[in-house]
């Protein structure tokens, strides 16, 4: 407070706070001045920090010294740190008390918040003891509205932040005052803040627990703050809800694990049978209530934790000791251990321990051998699981010799090395060799892994390796050596296959070109995946790009992709193909069966569908039977597997077949079904008689037995040369009481039996009847086999029957004359015969008996002489391609032809072509070269010699086209033309030509013809349309050669109104160039293309097949 008055200084009683002390000072200008003091704060002795209900910690020390500030509102709150709450930190009396009662005890959430409340009481104590900083302040303060807009950390905003302790005379009862106010509304505020009630526990399980909680008592329905509910507009969204949990009963420490506006939390990962106690906390902006009341709760108990697998303290060959850890018994005492191993034989575990105990010895074992053991715990609520499954191995000798490690895999710098693991190897040494360096065996690993990886070595490299076991028991010795060698690189992915021709129903052609990278080495092997549904399979292996996919599928839709194979391995497979063969008729389905008893007039048949449905769904089937009398009619035709047929006659046999449909057309009949119906079968026929006629020829007689009640349809007999049921064979079906077997081998065995049928089945088997027929002369000798050769053929054949009597020799008819060879071998060689001849050659062999008949006709052609090499002629010249051409363009013989091309620099010949084909195409010439070609053709016989040398030379080649010209400095009569450089085509120069057309005209005349890309047109008609195109001229040594017209560009002349604007700027150039096609419409003229080649594939392939069928 600072006086103007000019008299002399005169004492003024001046009101103070209580507490607060005033000093008057004059200064040398004579002015009286008033300071008022803030006493030294008393030091109140601070309690410890408090958690909830609980202390707050556990150690002895003495509590620190607490410097309170005065007139601070009870509840103040320091920065961030916990609130000065009621019965926790503040230290204005509750309303119930004396204004002048000692301060309740304070609680700190934590240690935090115990830390913040230190710091920032030293720097309150700071800001009082600045008594040279004095703020001179107006004496009318404005009484803040609500306490909610005014407070912001505990100091009001406004006019009152920048006030200290340090002021006049004439504001103190004023601060006084509005300080009172503020510790009043706080303490308030507080006071319903703690109102809140302690949380309730919902549900409740072992592990988890749901909170639930009610806000605190509102504003407007407490009793304290009557008169000044219009200054308070809270709402419960504003409140924030703070959950501390405490595993240690209400004594013990609480800890955060929840903060938000919820009115519910869910506690998970409690651990069962476990008290705790959780506590509430309301904050409302920066103020921070007190703790509430602790809730305690008890989860329930479970079975126990799962334990830790046993260990193993000691072994011997007959024992194993082992000891476990007890596991978390979850709020119940642990009654037994269960420990469970499978006798080593690895077949299901078996109980061997159940007791309290922590360990066990296991005895009577066999040496050498690994047991499995596991471990469960027990309580009074049930088993826990079982812990993870271990092995331990009785002692036992050290390993054998093991097996040399095997090659897993190869790669470029790499070796993958894989051995086994036996029963008593623990782990194993592995050393490499390398030979070209002398080194001698180095070791290269040494672990328990059954496979390592050489890597960091050299490709297509010999590397020698051994391996070694090892046990408890020592090293076993090493194993043999065994050699490695490391791969080159592997090639690309050739591209994805097509179809070559037409595709059928179970065969079509595919074909592939070779990768863009062979990977260095050369390609030797392509694999042609295909894939039906049930996953890819090996199609073709070879060295063709080329292969014919038969016995398909009809109708299926088939997948195909191909790899290669090099010296440097296998390529990626190429992108799929899928191709879909043609559907046909079903297949053939099962014979009918009968469905129940035959009745005397009607029977019930069922069908199963066929195997295959030609790749089409079925339609319906179709029942054909066959009456006594041999007719044929349909009797049932639909869509189900069974009928029943009616109208029969009794007694009566009758024949059944089945076939399927679909959208093809039928399939083939299945195997007939015979019926009949009638009484009892007949009784067993007595064995037949055999009379042998000839070596080929026997004749059967029998009895007729008992029909017993019904007539004998039919007599069934069966042949066998062997005395086996499944050997039978039926020979004979019908009513004769005997019949002649012809047809029969010499010097064999034959067994015979007869079977009588009449309507009501078949009668039993009769005995069998043996007889052997007579040696005769061999057998006919099979088509035989040859080699051939321009002058020779070599036949082979199998030997035939020889019918009771060896072979003498054999007899080779060649249609004039008959050749004998000299003994029963069984090849021969026909020599002096003339090339290119066919002979009818027939073979018979000769025994005791006799001559046997011949074999077939065996129509044999000796090999052509090697053809003429043809005449090679030029069909087409270009400047970097020669298209050659020879032969009439008939090649019936299929013979193939190869042409060569002499190198300009090592004066060799190269193979440029070979193939059937009368045409080849020799590209990436140069232009005016004389080239040097030669031919030779090649057949069954052998390659010819080669033709004379012909040479052919190039033309030359014209120049490349332009793009589309430009424009620049368009005006009313004049433009300037500009447009790209041709490039260079060796010595000769290039010009120019540049033409102009008026766009109604379409008339080119040509207005400039020199060696610049650039020309200014002149004299041309205002406001008009013009269009432009360039031309390059090559001047060679033989003329003038003009390229391609680049595409025209149009412009337009300036009008005469805007004449004066185009000598000031530059003109807007506006070039109608061509559009640029897109990626779809690239596409689609792709695709175009790719079709129209498709269909003159087609067409060509279809006239060569019709002229090669045609040709003689």
């Amino acid at each position: 407070m600072v006086s103007t008055n000019s008299s002399p200084p005169i004492a003024m009683p001046v009101q103070v706070p209580p507490g607060h002390v005033v000093q008057q000072i004059v200064d040398e200008s004579g002015t009286l001045r008033h300071v008022i003091l803030s006493p030294q704060p008393p030091i109140v002795p601070m309690p410890p920090p408090h958690y909830g209900p609980g202390p707050g910690t556990s150690t002895n020390q003495p509590p620190q010294p607490f410097f309170a500030p005065q007139g601070l509102p009870p509840g103040y709150h320091f920065g961030h740190g916990s609130p000065m709450q009621p019965g926790v930190m503040g230290h204005g009396p509750p309303p119930t008390q004396q204004a002048h009662s000692p301060p309740p005890p304070l609680n700190f959430k934590d240690e935090r918040t115990q830390r913040q409340y230190i710091k920032l009481k030293k720097k309150l104590e700071q800001k009082h003891m600045r008594v040279d900083n004095v703020s001179i302040t107006s004496s009318q303060v404005t009484p803040p509205i609500s306490p909610r807009k005014e407070l912001a950390n505990g100091v009001r905003r406004g006019k009152d932040r920048g006030m200290s302790s340090v002021g006049t005379s004439e504001d103190g009862e004023e601060s006084s005052s509005v300080q009172e106010d503020e510790e009043e509304d706080v303490h308030l505020i507080m006071e319903m803040l703690s109102t809140v009630k302690p949380p309730q526990v919902a549900e409740l399980s072992s592990r988890s627990a749901l909170l639930h909680w009610l806000p605190p008592e509102r504003f407007t329905e407490s009793p304290t703050l009557e008169g000044k509910r219009s200054e308070f507009d809270f709402s419960d969204a504003d409140l924030c809800y703070e959950v501390l949990l405490s595993d240690k009963g209400k004594e013990g420490k609480y800890k955060s694990i929840y903060s938000g506006v919820s009115l519910s939390c869910r506690i998970e990962d409690l651990r069962p049978g476990t008290e705790y106690s959780v506590c509430l906390q309301v904050q409302l902006e920066e103020l921070q209530s007190s703790v509430s009341e602790p809730t305690t709760f008890v989860t329930p108990a479970c079975e126990p934790d799962q334990p830790q697998p046993p260990k193993l303290i000691t072994r011997s060959r007959t024992s194993l000791q082992l000891r476990w850890n007890g596991s978390a018994d979850n709020g119940s005492h642990i009654t037994h251990y269960i420990l469970e191993y499978d006798e080593g034989r690895d077949e299901g575990f078996v109980e061997v321990f159940k007791s309290r105990g922590k360990q066990h010895n296991l005895a009577k074992l066999q040496a050498s051998t690994g047991y499995k053991f596991r471990l469960a715990a027990v309580n009074a609520y049930g088993k826990s699981c079982y812990s993870d499954v271990v092995q331990f191995s009785t002692s036992g000798s050290p390993p054998s010799q093991p097996t040399p490690p095997v090659l897993k895999e190869a790669s470029v710098t790499s070796l993958h090395l894989a051995w086994q693991m036996r029963p008593f190897d623990d782990d194993f040494s592995l050393q490499m060799d390398h030979r070209e360096l002398g080194h001698g065996f180095l070791p290269v690993y040494n672990g328990k892994d059954l496979h390592y990886v050489c890597d960091g070595l050299r490709r297509h490299t010999e590397y020698w390796f051994r391996l070694r076991a090892h046990n408890e028991e020592g090293p076993s010795r090493w194993s043999d050596e065994v050699c490695y060698r490391t791969l080159p690189d592997r090639p690309a992915t050739p591209s994805r296959p097509t179809v070559k021709g037409r595709v059928h129903a179970q065969t079509f052609k595919m074909k592939w070109d070779p990768p863009s990278d062979c990977g260095g080495a050369d390609i030797t092997t392509y694999l042609l995946e295909l894939d039906g549904g049930s996953g890819f399979e090996t199609a073709y292996t070879g060295s063709e790009t080329e292969f014919i996919c038969d016995r398909l599928t009809p109708g299926t839709t088939y997948q195909l992709r191909v790899s290669c194979i090099s010296a440097g391995g296998r390529s990626k497979c190429s992108d799929p193909c899928i191709v879909t063969t043609e559907a046909v008729c079903p297949g053939k389905c099962s014979p009918p069966r009968l469905h129940g008893k035959p009745r005397a007039t009607s029977l019930a048949l069922k069908w199963s569908y066929p195997e295959y449905d030609g790749g089409a769904p079925l339609s319906e089937f179709e029942v054909e039977m066959t009456s006594p009398n041999s007719s044929r009619q349909q009797t049932y035709r639909g869509k189900d597997a069974e009928c029943i047929v009616s109208n029969l006659c009794p007694g009566q046999t009758y024949v059944f077949q089945v076939r399927a449909f679909n959208r093809v057309g039928p399939g083939p009949w299945s195997d007939s079904l015979e019926v009949m119906s009638g009484a009892a079968p007949p009784d067993t026929p007595r064995e037949p008689a055999v009379i042998c006629r000839s070596s080929h020829h026997a004749v059967v007689h029998w009895d007729e037995p008992s029909s017993n009640g019904a007539p004998i349809t039919e007599y069934r007999l069966e042949m066998s040369m062997a005395d086996r049921e499944p050997d039978y064979t039926t020979v004979f079906h019908g009513l004769n009481n005997s019949h002649e077997i012809k047809g029969l081998s010499a010097a064999t065995p034959y067994y015979f039996r007869i079977q009588a049928c009449n309507s009501a089945g078949w009668s039993g088997v009769s005995a069998t009847c043996q007889t052997i027929t007579p040696p005769s002369s061999p057998a006919a000798v099979c088509l035989p086999r040859y080699v051939a050769t321009p002058t020779t053929l070599k036949l082979s054949w199998q030997e035939p029957a020889c019918h009771g009597a060896d072979i003498l020799h054999y007899n080779i008819d060649m249609s004039d004359h008959v050749k004998s060879t000299s003994g029963p071998a069984v090849e021969h060689a026909l020599e002096g015969l003339i090339p290119d001849t066919t002979y009818r050659l027939r073979v018979q062999a000769v025994n005791n008996v006799g001559p046997g008949p011949f074999s077939p006709i065996l129509r044999a052609t000796t090999l052509p002489l090697p053809p003429a090499p043809p005449k090679l002629e030029c069909a087409g010249v270009g400047h970097n391609y020669l298209k050659l051409k020879w032969g009439d363009g008939k090649n019936p013989n299929f013979n193939q032809y190869m042409v060569e091309s002499e190198n300009t620099w090592t004066k060799e010949f190269q193979c440029v072509y070979q193939g059937t084909s009368h045409t080849c195409k020799v590209n990436r010439l140069q232009e005016m070269t004389m080239y040097r070609f030669r031919i030779a053709a090649a057949n069954g016989a052998g390659q010819g010699h080669y033709s004379e040398i012909y040479e052919f030379s190039t033309c030359i080649a014209p120049p490349p086209s332009l793009k589309a010209p430009k424009f620049s400095d368009i005006q009313q009569r004049s433009c300037v033309v500009e447009w790209n450089a041709c490039k260079p085509i060796g010595s000769d120069p290039v010009v120019y030509q540049v033409q102009l057309s008026r766009l109604r005209d379409q008339e080119y005349k040509q207005v400039y013809r020199g060696a610049e890309t650039k020309v200014q047109l002149n004299d041309l008609e205002p406001g008009a349309d013009y269009s432009v195109r360039v031309c390059p001229v090559r001047q060679a040594t033989i003329g003038d050669l003009c390229g391609v017209y680049s595409p025209s560009s149009t412009f337009s002349t300036l009008l005469p109104d805007l004449a004066t604007v185009a000598t000031t700027k530059t003109a807007i150039l506006q070039v109608t160039e061509r559009k640029p096609l897109s990626d779809q419409q690239w596409a689609l003229i792709i695709l175009c293309g790719f079709t129209l080649f498709a269909l003159l594939t087609a067409v060509v392939m279809q006239k060569v097949i019709h002229w090669s069928k045609g040709a003689p």
